[in-house]
C-alpha cells in the first residue's frame, strides 16, 4: 500500500506530449497527454466501456478517443460522444487525477483531488537558480521504492559502491553523524572533518589526495518519497566545531563547491520505481559553466547507476526473513516508520469513510 494524499513526481515534462503516454503510479494506470494549448492532463487508463487503454487511442482535437469503439472524453473525463447514438450512457466517465509542472518536472496528486495543494510540493529552487548549473534525469529500477530512500539516507555505502566517484574509506570510518526526526521528516546531518577529498570532489574542488578538507553530506527525507541533498566540501568548512547542523540552504563555504540534490521515488508498483533526480553544483567564488554542469552530472551519473544495480541485486534477494540495523540505519528506520504511519491513517480514514 502507498501514501496517496500527496504528490509524486511522474514524468519529465517533455515526456507529456500530443502522443497519450501511458505510465503506472502506484499501482494505478494512468494516461498523460497534452490539451492543444500545452494543459497537461492525465487520466485512469482505462475506458469505461470495455477496459481498453486510452493510452492505445489518439487525440482528436482536445477530446481523447478510445481506440476500441471510439468513445471521446474530454478534460474532466466526461464521455462526449459516443459513435453511433446521440445519448451519453451514465456513468461514462473516467477518473482524472490533479497534475502540475514544478521545477522542470510533472507532479501528480494520486489521493482525493480536493486535497490536492500546490503549496505542498518539496521546493528545489537551485534547479532553476543563475547561480547553480543543473541536470537531472530518470531511471527506472526494479525493487521497492523503500530501498532507495533507504540509500539515500545511510551514505556510509560511498566508501564501496562509490569509491571511483563521490566516496572514500573516511566517509564511512570518519563521519560524525546526527539524526534529527520531525512529523513528516528526517534529516541525518553527516560531518567527515580532516579527512582526503573523494574522485569527484578532487575534480569538482581542484585537489589532490594530499588536500585534506572537511565534507558536508545533510539529508532530509520528507513524506512520501523525496530526499534531498545539500553536501560538499572545503578546506577548514568546520572550523573545529563539532558540527551536526540541518539546514539545508547555507551558503558555499569559502574556496569550497556544493551539490544541491533532489531525488524524487515515485512507486510503481511494490517491487518496481520511478527515479527521478536533479544534481545542481556551485563552486564558491565562480561562475556557472556548461561544462562544468555536465562534468558534475556524469559524475552523479555514474554514481547513481551504480546504486541502480544495487537496488536491483537488493530486491532479488529479499524476502520475510528478519535482517539487522547498524547504527547508520537510524534515518531510514525512521522514514519507513513514517510512512507506515501515513498509509495507516489514510486506510483507517477510507474505513470510516466507507461505513
Amino acid at each position: 500500500m502507498f501514501v496517496k494524499n500527496t504528490w509524486y513526481v511522474c514524468a519529465q515534462p517533455e515526456e507529456i506530449n500530443r502522443t497519450p503516454m501511458s505510465r503506472t503510479i502506484c499501482n494505478e494506470n494512468i494516461v498523460f497527454w497534452r490539451k492543444e494549448d500545452g494543459t497537461p492532463l492525465a487520466f485512469e487508463d482505462r475506458c469505461c466501456h470495455r477496459r481498453m487503454p486510452l493510452s492505445k487511442g489518439k487525440l482528436v482535437g482536445d477530446k481523447l478517443e478510445c481506440y476500441y469503439h471510439g468513445l471521446q472524453f474530454d478534460e474532466a473525463g466526461k464521455c462526449t460522444h459516443v459513435p453511433g447514438q446521440t445519448t451519453i450512457p451514465p456513468g461514462a466517465e473516467v477518473g482524472t487525477y490533479p497534475i502540475v509542472e514544478k521545477y522542470n518536472w510533472m507532479w501528480i496528486w494520486m489521493g482525493d483531488p480536493a486535497l490536492a495543494d500546490e503549496d505542498k510540493i518539496v521546493p528545489y529552487p537551485w534547479k532553476t537558480a543563475d547561480d547553480w548549473g543543473d541536470k537531472g534525469t530518470y531511471f527506472y529500477v526494479k525493487c521497492d521504492y523503500r530501498l532507495v530512500i533507504d540509500n539515500l539516507l545511510d551514505l556510509s555505502h560511498l566508501g564501496f559502491v562509490h569509491r571511483s566517484t563521490i566516496g572514500n574509506a573516511a566517509v564511512a570510518e570518519a563521519a560524525r553523524i546526527r539524526t534529527l526526526k520531525e512529523d513528516d521528516s528526517v534529516t541525518v546531518a553527516r560531518w567527515t572533518v580532516g579527512q582526503p577529498p573523494a574522485p569527484t570532489y578532487q575534480k569538482m574542488g581542484g585537489w589532490t589526495d594530499d588536500d585534506i578538507v572537511d565534507r558536508w553530506q545533510i539529508i532530509e527525507f520528507q513524506m512520501p518519497g523525496a530526499v534531498r541533498l545539500f553536501t560538499g566540501a572545503a578546506k577548514g568548512a568546520a572550523e573545529g566545531k563539532d558540527f551536526g547542523f540541518t539546514d539545508i540552504d547555507l551558503p558555499v563555504p569559502e574556496g569550497g563547491f556544493g551539490f544541491h540534490n533532489l531525488n524524487f521515488v515515485t512507486p510503481e508498483t511494490e517491487t518496481t520505481t520511478h527515479y527521478f533526480w536533479s544534481n545542481a553544483y556551485q563552486i564558491e567564488g565562480k561562475p556557472v559553466t556548461e561544462e562544468m554542469t555536465e562534468m558534475s552530472y556524469k559524475q552523479i551519473f555514474t554514481a547513481f547507476h551504480q546504486d541502480w544495480e544495487v537496488f536491483n541485486k537488493q530486491q532479488e534477494n529479499w524476502d520475510d526473513r528478519p535482517t539487522i540495523d547498524t547504527i547508520q540505519d537510524a534515518g531510514s528506520i525512521a522514514a519507513r516508520a513514517m510512512i507506515d504511519r501515513m498509509v495507516a491513517e489514510e486506510q483507517g480514514e477510507m474505513a470510516v469513510a466507507a461505513e
